[in-house]
This record gives structure tokens, C-alpha cells and sequence, in this order.
């Protein structure tokens, strides 16, 4: 495999979600037609090999995902932690970003993924300490328990093999991210000045 297959190969995975040409492109720094024929010819490969991963193109792009007929055998390996497809995509990002701050799991996963950490939490597979504006998501001693994983050195070895401009992506999403909860901070906090000052009024007139 060529090296640009390998990059193209290893964002589909990292992100884990439908992605666009352009948008891989940009991480890859190849031109889109080049993009769309190494997908396509991936696309093949795995097809050929009878893979238990497809590439599938959907409305917004490609996804690398598992086949349907190896669907409920990937649920009977979380059968006993009762974790849903979503729920397990959200503890993978996790687990590939980790340690990770809640604002870019927001921004990665979607504003669902609170629900998905509140239950995670829940369960014992995570745990999410205050850091700054936001909370800092970690892993916890009952997941690498679970799932068999020597944590630090399985983290090493797979972001070796993840492009350097995809770990320069997910760290500018966190400072951006990061400056809209702080936006937003000030917001309430002007938005509850207002109130206090309004009762205030209220009383100074009463």
C-alpha cells in the first residue's frame, strides 16, 4: 500500500464518521480527485479481501465501518456493558484522543455526546474531573479492565500512525472550542448581572 493510501486509510478510521473528499484532502494535503480514486480503490480492496470493513459513501462523504453481518457480533462483545453503537463510537474517540477535554468530544461527536458521557460515567468506564471552563474526560481502571488494553502504550503506538496534521486538527478544535464556552460563560454571567440588578431596581422601588 502507498503511502497516500495509508494517510487516506488512517483518517477514515480516526475519525470514525462520515467525512468528506475535501475535508480528507485538506488532512492529507492531496488534491480531491486524487482523494476520491484512493478511496475508491480502497474501497475495492476491501471488497476483494472480503473484509469485515467497508467503505461506504454516503450523502456527506465516506466512512469506514464494519459490515452489517458483523454488526451483532461487535454488540454481543459490549452485550454485557449494555452500550449502544453510539455510545461505544463515543468512548472509542475517547480512547483515541485520551486524555481528552468534554468540549472536544462536543465538537467531534456532536452535543448528543453529553448524553453518551453521563452514561458512560455511569457505567464506570469514564471519569470527568473540572479542567478550566470545561472537564477533562478520562478513562478509568474498569475500561482498560474491560477491554484489555495496555492504555499508555496502546495510545503511543496507534497515534504513530496517525498523521501529524489530524492531531493538529483535533488540538485547534479544543482552543476553539474552548473560547466559545468561555464566550458563553460571560454571556450568563452579564445575562445574571442584568437580573441582579433588575431586583435591585425592583426593591429600591417597592
Amino acid at each position: 500500500m502507498e503511502a497516500n493510501e495509508k494517510k487516506v486509510e488512517a483518517v477514515l478510521f480516526a475519525v470514525g464518521k462520515e467525512i468528506t473528499s475535501e475535508r480528507i484532502a485538506s488532512l492529507c494535503s492531496l488534491e480531491i480527485p486524487v482523494v476520491e480514486e484512493i478511496v475508491k480503490k480502497l474501497q475495492q480492496e476491501y471488497e476483494q479481501r472480503d473484509h469485515s470493513l467497508q467503505i461506504v459513501q454516503k450523502d456527506s462523504g465516506w466512512k469506514l465501518t464494519v459490515r452489517d453481518q458483523f454488526v451483532p457480533l461487535v454488540s454481543n462483545i459490549v452485550s454485557s456493558t449494555e452500550l449502544e453503537k453510539p455510545l461505544m463510537e463515543t468512548l472509542a474517540v475517547i480512547a483515541w484522543k485520551y486524555p481528552i477535554v468534554q468540549s472536544e468530544i462536543i465538537k467531534l461527536r456532536s452535543p448528543a455526546a453529553y448524553e453518551h458521557m453521563r452514561l458512560l460515567e455511569e457505567q464506570g468506564f469514564i471519569a470527568k474531573e473540572r479542567f478550566g471552563r470545561t472537564y477533562q474526560v478520562k478513562l478509568t481502571k474498569k475500561f482498560f479492565e474491560y477491554f484489555d488494553l495496555p492504555s499508555d502504550e496502546a495510545k503511543q503506538a496507534f497515534i504513530k500512525n496517525v498523521p501529524r496534521e489530524i492531531l493538529e486538527e483535533a488540538e485547534n478544535v479544543e482552543k476553539e472550542t474552548d473560547e466559545v464556552e468561555r464566550l458563553i460563560e460571560l454571556e450568563k454571567k452579564e445575562a445574571a448581572g442584568k437580573d441582579e440588578i433588575k431586583k435591585a431596581m425592583k426593591g429600591v422601588q417597592g
